[in-house]
């Protein structure tokens, strides 16, 4: 019994021992499911493995830094970087320059701008140190839709790079901007925005040239004025006299009612008749 003891207890240590070695050996193997650290592989050739995720693309958004975007709704479009929110701001798109909006191309430039800003709400950034311009519009970056709307605009013909004054967009939007626009603007004759007068009978009426006329009022004319000196009580409107000895000295006594002269005042009995 003694020896059977023995035996099975060496049997049992050299199975013990031989567990251990595996479990050291099998140590530098990470479990299924790990990710084995880089100091474990092999250096890279370049070339993706199969089933492996490629690195995204470069966005071709202009990378924006700084204050967060805010979520806003348009209500018109004045042309094609201009624009009016529901806050009564209006926001002028930072880097781009599309034609006026009285050329063809401006009408392009704005037709494509209502398409994207009046379909969905946008999203504004501002770049650091940059808020409003001289007119008291704000200079923002533009999202639709998950796109950069300035990249978007300056591959048209009708948008460019803004290049007529200081461009307050960051250097590196600038220069997305730039390889995006490869063909510049091409903006056309602007339309008329009047239609020449015409002297012809059947010419529109201009609301401003051809409005009724309004006389001027006549001021009533007046009576002539009493000569110098005369006063109220004078019904002939003569030359005057202080008292009856000046109208005596001139001749002129007796003053009748009516005659030059006369006033009630030197009519002491009210009889018509002054200076008796």
């Amino acid at each position: 019994m003694r020896t059977a003891h023995k035996v099975w207890s060496g049997i049992a240590a050299g199975v013990f021992g031989l567990v251990a070695m595996t479990d050291l050996a099998g140590s530098s193997v990470p479990p299924a499911g790990t990710v084995a650290s880089s100091s474990t592989l092999p250096a890279s050739s370049g070339a993706v493995s199969p089933g492996a995720i490629p690195a995204a693309a470069p966005s071709v958004a202009p990378a924006v830094a700084g204050p967060a975007a805010v979520s806003a709704s348009v209500i018109d479009v004045i042309d094609g970087d201009t624009f009016r929110l529901a806050s009564g701001d209006e926001v002028r798109v930072l880097g781009i320059d599309s034609c006026e909006a009285a050329t063809p191309g401006g009408q392009r430039a704005t037709a494509a701008a209502r398409a994207r800003l009046l379909s969905a709400p946008v999203t504004l950034t501002a770049e650091p140190g940059v808020d409003r311009d001289r007119y008291g519009r704000m200079l923002r970056y533009v999202g639709v839709g998950g796109a950069d709307f300035a990249s978007s605009m300056v591959t048209q013909d009708h948008t460019a790079i803004y290049t007529r004054g200081r461009n307050d967009a960051s250097t590196a939007v600038q220069s997305t901007l730039r390889r995006l626009d490869t063909d510049g603007r091409t903006c056309g004759t602007a339309t008329p925005t009047t239609t020449p007068r015409t002297t012809t009978a059947t010419r529109t009426p201009d609301a401003d040239v051809d409005r009724p006329r309004t006389p001027r009022p006549v001021a009533p004319r007046t009576a002539p004025r009493a000569a110098a000196g005369s006063s109220g009580g004078s019904s002939g409107g003569g030359g005057y006299y202080a008292n009856c000895s000046a109208a005596r000295a001139a001749g002129a006594a007796p003053l009748r009612a009516g005659a030059p002269g006369y006033r009630a005042a030197l009519d002491r009995d009210k009889d018509g008749v002054a200076c008796e």
